[in-house]
Parts: C-alpha cells; structure tokens; sequence
C-alpha cells in the first residue's frame, strides 16, 4: 500500500475487471441493492488485505467470487441469529446463543480455509472446473462449453478435486457434504 493509502494496482485491475460481475453475482443472492454492494465492497477489502500481506493467489478472480459468497453467507447467518435474538426465549440466554454461532463461523470459516489451501495442491484445470462449478454456479455443459472440453472431462476433475478434498480433509468433507 502507499503512503496514501492507495491500493495497488494490482487490485485496481482487479476492481476495474470484476466489479460488475461480482455484483451480478452477488445479486443472485441478495436482494437489496445495498446490500449487494456492502458485500462486495467486503469482499474487495478481504482480497486487498490478501495481496496487503502478500498472500493473493495468481487466481485472485476465483479467490474474490469465492470471498465474496464467504461473505454473503457470513450476512446470512448474522440476518438469522438476529432474527432468532429477537424470538429468544425467556429461559435461553442470549450470551450462549451468540457463542454457538460463533464457534459455528469459525468452523466454517476455518472449513473454507482449508478447502481453498487444499485446492492449490490439484492441477490447474482441475481446479478452475471445481471453482466455476462451486463458485460461478455453473453447470457441467455450461463450464464444458466455456473451457471448449467434453462434459465427461468436466465430470472426471470434479470427481478428481472431490477425491482429493475428501481423502485430504476426511471428517470436515463429511461435515460439508451433510450440511
């Protein structure tokens, strides 16, 4: 970051390019326009922080849409625990309420975490197939398509990451899969 509090370049490319998409994107699962841009403002400032420590991935468009639906269900959940805060019970105790949805991010999160450092270990195309799938929403035809491959190579590296993230993540996979 400059002295001015500028940020890098790198992130203004990042910004100019995908702004617009993410805020598509984001809309598909907000309806306030307020909030589509507050979440995208939120993931931009956590990829920012990325690339401030230097730790923004090459792949720093699959990182954001990734961030930024983290940050979407992270607005979800804090819409439900506010939402069941103001239906509490009188014999429940809010403080332990708050807890429990803590621990619950933080799981989570460290889940995501782990997905994502776990993904760097398989082949590039296996990846982006896994990350427009589970990230961009699309279908097997649709990233077939995109990537100019057979459906059945799109089917074969999603098996193949889904392998690896189970066998390397074994009872977090599990958790994943059951929620």
């Amino acid at each position: 970051m400059s002295s001015q509090g500028k940020p890098p370049v790198r992130m203004e490319a990042l910004f100019l390019r995908y702004a617009d998409d993410l805020r598509r994107f984001l809309g598909r699962y907000l309806k306030n326009t307020a909030d589509v841009d507050d979440c995208a403002q939120e993931a931009f400032l956590n990829v920012w922080q990325q690339e401030k420590r230097g730790h923004l991935r090459d792949d720093a468009r699959g990182y954001l849409f990734t961030t930024a639906l983290n940050v979407v269900r992270d607005k979800h959940r804090r819409d439900q625990v506010r939402q069941r805060e103001q239906h509490v019970g009188l014999s429940e105790d809010s403080e332990t309420l708050r807890s429990r949805e803590e621990e619950s991010d933080l799981y989570w999160r460290e889940t995501v975490r782990l997905i994502e450092s776990e993904l760097k270990n398989l082949k590039p195309s296996t990846r982006r197939v896994f990350l427009m799938h589970h990230v961009e929403h699309l279908s097997f035809t649709q990233i077939a398509a995109r990537l100019g491959i057979s459906t059945r190579t799109v089917e074969r590296d999603m098996v193949r990451a889904l392998d690896h993230i189970k066998t390397t993540l074994g009872d977090v996979f599990k958790d994943i899969v059951n929620s």
